[in-house]
C-alpha cells in the first residue's frame, strides 16, 4: 500500500501542497476554517508528515538535546540523572517537543554535537571553554548550562552547592567529627574541564572545616557512580588516618561506600557517619537511611528547558538565581564517641 502524499491531501481537501504544509507547520498563516478542513482531510486519509520533511521545510526539528559528558552506560546507572530528565521531559511535552539525549560520540562531545538533530541543547556539567560549546557556539545552536561555569552571556541553571556542602561539613563537626574524608565527583579527562560544581562544593566542605579548625579532609577522586563509592571506601580504609565521618558529593557514591563498609564490618553511624548530595528517592530507602544535602533536581530541569525554549522562540534569557539546598537528616551520621 503506497503511503499518502501532501499532493493526494491537497487534491482531496481542494488546497495547494503549501496549504497543506502551513496546517501542519504553520498554522496561523491560515483561516480556521481552512486549517480545519486540511486537518480533517488529513486524518482522513491516513497523513502525515514525514520528520525529515518537516524539519527541512520548517528548519526545525522540534527536539532539544541533553548533552551529556559521559557515555550512556554511566548516565543510566545515575538516577540523578533521571530526576533531572522528568524535569525537562515535562516541559518538552508542554511544548511539543521531543528531548534527546546527547552523549560522546565514539569518545567525542564534539562530533556527537555535529551529528544531533535539534533545535538547542541543554549542557550537563561542561564549563566555559568546553571544546563542545565552543562547537555548540560555531553552529549557532541555543544552548542552556545545567551545573556549570559559564561563559559571559550564557544561561545557566545551578543549585546552591557551595552553601549545601557547607551545611553537610557543619553537620558533622558539630557531631564531634575531625578525621573528615570527602569522595568527589570522578576524575575529568584532560579534554574536558573540572565540573563547577565539584570545586564549588568541595570549598564549601573545605571552608566550613578549616573555619573550625580541623585538619584539611581527606579528598577521594570518587564518581557518581555506586560503585565509584565502593572504591573510595576501599580506597580511604586503606590510610593509615581512616576518616570517621565522610562527606560524598553525590548519593550513588555514599551509597556504595555505604554497602562495602557494612561488607567491611563497619558500623553507619557508630564507626563511621556519611553524608550524601543529591536526596535521591533511593537515599530514604537505605538502611540506615541517608542523611544527604536535598537540591531540587527536577526543577533544576524544568528551569532549563523552559529557559531553552524561550531562547529558540527568540527571547533573551538570563541565569537565574541558585536554586536552595537544604540538609535532610537520616540515620547514617551519628556522634563521634
Amino acid at each position: 500500500m503506497s503511503r499518502v502524499t501532501i499532493q493526494d491531501v491537497a487534491k482531496a481537501a481542494r488546497v495547494s501542497a503549501t496549504t497543506v504544509s502551513f496546517a501542519f507547520n504553520q498554522p496561523e498563516q491560515l483561516s480556521v476554517a481552512t486549517r480545519t478542513r486540511v486537518l480533517s482531510t488529513a486524518r482522513r486519509l491516513g497523513y502525515a508528515p514525514h520528520p525529515s520533511a518537516r524539519s527541512l521545510s520548517t528548519k526545525r526539528h522540534g527536539s532539544i538535546g541533553l548533552l551529556t559528558p559521559q557515555p550512556l552506560e554511566v548516565v543510566f546507572a545515575n538516577p540523578f540523572v533521571s530526576e533531572l530528565l522528568q524535569g525537562i521531559g515535562a516541559v518538552c511535552a508542554q511544548h511539543d517537543m521531543t528531548l534527546l539525549l546527547v552523549p560522546p560520540l565514539n569518545g567525542s562531545l564534539e562530533s556527537a554535537v555535529g551529528r544531533a538533530p535539534v533545535d538547542g541543547v541543554i549542557s550537563l556539567g561542561l564549563n566555559a571553554g568546553d571544546p563542545a560549546l565552543e562547537t555548540l557556539a560555531r553552529f549557532g545552536l541555543p544552548w542552556i548550562l545545567i551545573d556549570a561555569e559559564a561563559p559571559s552571556g550564557v544561561a545557566t541553571v545551578n543549585v546552591d552547592d557551595f552553601g549545601g556542602a557547607a551545611l553537610a561539613a557543619r553537620h558533622v563537626l558539630e557531631l564531634g567529627h575531625r578525621r573528615i574524608a570527602v569522595i568527589g565527583l570522578g576524575r575529568t579527562s584532560p579534554q574536558r574541564a573540572q565540573l563547577g560544581i565539584g570545586a564549588r562544593r568541595l570549598a564549601g566542605y573545605r571552608g566550613a572545616i578549616d573555619a573550625a579548625g580541623v585538619p584539611a579532609p581527606t579528598v577521594d577522586p570518587g564518581g557518581v557512580t555506586f560503585a565509584a563509592g565502593i572504591q573510595a571506601f576501599r580506597n580511604l580504609w586503606r590510610a593509615r588516618r581512616k576518616p570517621t565521618a565522610v562527606l560524598a558529593m553525590s548519593d550513588m557514591a555514599a551509597l556504595g561506600l555505604m554497602a562495602a563498609a557494612r561488607d567491611a564490618g563497619v558500623r553507619i553511624p557508630e564507626d563511621l557517619s556519611v553524608v550524601g548530595f543529591d536526596d535521591l528517592p533511593m537515599a530514604a530507602w537505605a538502611h540506615p537511611g541517608l542523611t544527604t544535602v536535598r537540591q531540587p533536581i527536577a526543577e533544576k530541569g524544568r528551569q532549563a528547558a523552559r529557559l531553552l525554549i524561550e531562547s529558540l522562540a527568540g527571547k533573551a534569557v538570563h541565569s537565574p538565581k541558585p536554586l536552595r539546598t537544604e540538609l535532610i537528616l537520616r540515620g547514617s551520621t551519628g556522634r563521634q564517641t
